[in-house]
């Protein structure tokens, strides 16, 4: 028991031993929520083959690898979590004092074995099962889960550099996009801490998809969901980007100490001017797949919000790698206060590649369609379909100034304009686009037939 209590008490000692200037932390957050940390463990470590218990927190045991050349690790024992369970398996032999009832004396009964579980009275016989309320001492119940790990080392050495994956803790990007004179863009990436306890880290933020393999079978549980705690950043800099592979990177400038139920808000990159061009757009008539039926009555259609940036490379903009994230669009009333006018989301988006931020739908221009006309035929062995349809769209403008909406059809398959009183713009084979022009507190109509064939 004495050398048992030492051993618990040296792993709770050495969560807390400060490293050496030179064994950094490192830490680097998935969106997913997988988190890799690289770190030197405090371990007076012999040399040849050695057994050393670790106290690393919720991890998982396939993911430990030494980073050392000349330390190999050649075998993990990882219990999921200081469990009374999990601490009964290590303390098979060991003598514990078992309260029965609050009328009855505290007596000691030594643990036998597990599955199933024994104990033996030091002044009875054996029992079957769990006699009572074990009353743990402080040294045998770890601050965290704990492994024991067999090291095999060229010489001795005063640290172990080891590598492993964890859960619990992400991150994600934020943009605040700022129209008017002063247009600009802000990016936070948050930083949410979870359950991972680590002090003085450096982080890095990984953007990109690096796939999954097959979970290899682990007691790593997910910890509890803690209510989040923003904090805000004090340093002055900015977080710095690279690629590596096909992802990309972004390193804070500052250490960071992770506290569970905490988030750190970080800035990705410093104020951007930029122009952004409103874009109105109104859903076309057609399935994308499959025929063309009769509609019977006309009907409002949403007129979507967009807003379109242009990133040309070697701009302060267009030089930006954009990860995932959520934007909000700001823009000033006219007494000059902030509003929100939109919100939307936007992907991955690599430098130099143009950035479009759906935002909702307008106000204050609207749209109504009915089909005017339809007929359809089917001929031809095998047998096919061939639709033609009219369509009328009337655009209301409530704006102070003149606006240009995009009416867009998409269909794929074997499809055609037959005309239309707008010129139609054919962007791809699926889809062709008319631009209407609507005046300032007026109307526009568009009027087109369509052929359809499947």
């Amino acid at each position: 028991m004495i050398g048992r209590q030492f051993l618990f008490a040296a792993v709770a000692m050495s969560a807390v031993m400060p490293l050496a200037a030179q064994d950094v932390t490192s830490v680097t957050l998935f969106n997913s929520g997988t988190v890799l940390v690289r770190r030197t463990l405090p371990i007076a470590l012999p040399a040849g083959a050695s057994v050393q218990r670790v106290a690393l927190g919720e991890f998982d045991p396939a993911s430990l690898a030494a980073l050392d050349a000349g330390v190999a690790i050649t075998r993990i024992d990882a219990s999921g979590g200081p469990s009374e369970d999990a601490l009964l398996r290590r303390s098979v032999g060991d003598t514990f004092q078992i309260e029965q009832s609050d009328s009855r004396p505290v007596r000691r009964a030594r643990l036998v074995s597990m599955d199933p579980e024994r104990w033996e009275w030091l002044d009875a016989g054996i029992v079957f099962g769990r006699p009572g309320r074990i009353v743990w001492p402080a040294a045998l119940v770890p601050p965290e889960a704990v492994a024991d790990v067999a090291v095999q080392s060229d010489r001795a050495r005063r640290g172990l550099k080891v590598m492993y994956q964890t859960s619990g803790a992400s991150w994600g990007a934020t943009y605040r996009i700022f129209l008017g004179a002063d247009a600009r863009i802000e990016g936070n990436a948050s930083l949410i801490g979870g359950t991972l306890d680590l002090k003085d880290a450096e982080v890095q933020l990984l953007a990109g998809d690096v796939g999954r393999v097959a979970a290899a079978p682990s007691a790593m549980m997910l910890g509890e969901r803690f209510a989040s705690k923003a904090q805000g950043y004090a340093g002055a800099d900015i977080a710095t980007s690279e690629s590596v592979g096909d992802i990309h990177l972004y390193s804070l400038p500052e250490h960071v100490n992770f506290v569970p139920g905490t988030q750190t808000v970080v800035p990705l990159f410093a104020s951007t001017p930029l122009h952004a061009e409103r874009r109105l757009t109104l859903s076309g008539a057609l399935q994308y797949y499959g025929g063309l039926n009769p509609e019977a009555e006309e009907r409002p259609i949403p007129v979507d919000v967009a807003y379109r940036m242009d990133r040309k490379m070697g701009t302060a903009f267009g030089d930006l790698a954009l990860p995932a994230g959520g934007v909000t669009v700001f823009d000033e009333d006219r007494a000059g206060r902030v509003q929100i006018i939109g919100q939307g989301s936007i992907g991955h988006t690599a430098a130099g590649e143009e950035l479009i931020v759906s935002t909702g739908t307008a106000f204050d221009v609207t749209a109504r369609r009915v089909q005017t006309d339809y007929n359809v035929s089917r001929i031809g062995n095998p047998l096919r379909s061939t639709a033609i349809a009219a369509y009328r769209v009337t655009l209301q403008n409530a704006k102070d100034s003149a606006v240009t909406v995009e009416v867009r059809e998409d269909h794929g398959g074997d499809w055609s304009v037959l005309e239309s009183s707008v010129p139609a713009e054919k962007r791809s084979s699926t889809r062709t686009v008319f631009n209407v022009a609507v005046p300032a507190h007026g109307s526009a109509v568009l009027t087109y037939r369509l052929r359809v064939v499947w």
